[in-house]
Formats: C-alpha cells, structure tokens, sequence
C-alpha cells in the first residue's frame, strides 16, 4: 500500500489544507484525505496530480537512493506499482537530483489510463516489446516493437495497450517526472 503520509507531510510543510490541495491538483477533498489515512490507493494519474498540486516529483514521495553512486543494477531498481492498474513502472535512474530520469514501462494487455495527464518537460520513449498506442490531445499514434516517439509533456496524453501481449517500454524525461 502506498503511505499517503508523505503526502499529509508535504501539504502541512506548505501550509496547505486539504482543500487547498484539492484546488491545486484537482483531486477532490475526499480522495486525499482517504490517501493521507492510507484507506485507499491513489491511481497514477491521481498521484500526478497531486505531485502537480504539491510542486513534487513522484520521487519526493517514494524517497531518495542512499547510494551515492549514480548505477542502477538491475536486481536494485525501485519498481512503482498501482492497484486496479495492469502497468509497472521500474526506475532506471537513481532517485535524486537531476534533470533527466529514464524508465521502463510494463503495460499488460486491457491497460488504458483514463485520464490525460501532463507535467514540464518532455519525453521520449522506445517500445522494446509488443505495441501501445499513445494519445496525444485529439489524436492517437500506434507504436510497435522498434517505433520510438517524442513529444512536449504539456501535451495532455495517456498510454494503452490494445493488444493481448504486454507491451515493454523504455521512457526518457526531463522534468522530474517521477
């Protein structure tokens, strides 16, 4: 289960109230406080969300490496998982200050993120494995094993795998996205 504390942290260090927060992430007074309690789960796109409403990275509320060496083995990853999601998220870079993160997505087949999200930055990403199709405001674009695609982050979208096969990707962003 994820700890919604952090998030209850974070809020108070910025003298936020729960419906100050609310407004910032367009997450409903509800949600968060049954995160913060740990009651429930946040899905992804609520997660950025209220990183968005806190100005964080998804890797302020999961922690910073203790290493100081800037190798990932790949028995050490930090892997992001949500509940009612069919995807995982490995972290491909340590978590700690920098510019650029890299990481590998896992989208099992039936995985649609319902939402639109966007954040700074921008993003690339290279389908190792199987197909997803990425849209982008009003239009969708199919990538398949070997496609790679890239684009501004403040362009609203979301990912889907369509297919029966998972689909395996490897993402590069600036920003801090997670």
């Amino acid at each position: 289960m994820f700890d919604g504390r952090i998030i209850r942290q974070l809020r108070g260090d910025l003298g936020f109230s729960l419906k100050d927060l609310s407004e910032k992430s367009g997450v409903s007074i509800s949600m968060i406080s049954q995160i913060e309690r740990r009651n429930t789960d946040p899905t992804l796109t609520t997660l950025y969300k209220i990183c968005r409403g806190l100005d964080v990275s998804i890797s302020t509320l999961l922690g910073t490496d203790e290493q100081t060496t800037q190798v990932v083995r790949k028995n050490e990853r930090k892997t992001i998982s949500f509940p009612k999601s069919y995807s995982k998220y490995e972290l491909l870079t340590p978590i700690n200050e920098g510019s650029i993160e890299m990481l590998m997505i896992h989208l099992e087949p039936g995985q649609d993120d319902q939402q639109l999200v966007e954040h700074s930055g921008e993003e690339c990403g290279f389908i190792m494995k199987g197909e997803m199709t990425i849209i982008m405001e009003d239009h969708e674009v199919l990538l398949q094993e070997g496609d790679s695609i890239r684009f501004k982050s403040t362009t609203p979208h979301r990912f889907f795998n369509h297919s029966d096969k998972t689909a395996v990707s490897v993402w590069a962003m600036t920003g801090r996205v997670l």
